[in-house]
């Protein structure tokens, strides 16, 4: 029984901790941003989107609306 309460309470915390982390954290960490995240490059404050990805010759995908900075 306390295993199962640990095993519980240990599933909490990372559930918790996965749901509290922001897209921008990611996007900082990765260079794999989401549709609408503004971030600060060389050029200045950018808003995400597919117009912009493209314009910075960057690699936008449809399907996920992200863009890949690198």
């Amino acid at each position: 029984m306390r295993y199962l309460f640990i095993i519980i309470l240990a599933l909490i915390l990372i559930l918790g901790t996965l749901y509290l982390i922001d897209g921008k954290d990611f996007c900082l960490d990765t260079s794999i941003c989401k549709e609408n995240q503004k971030v600060n490059t060389e050029f200045g404050e950018i808003l995400i989107n597919k117009e912009n990805c493209l314009k910075y010759n960057w690699k936008w995908d449809s399907k996920k609306k992200e863009c890949n900075l690198n």
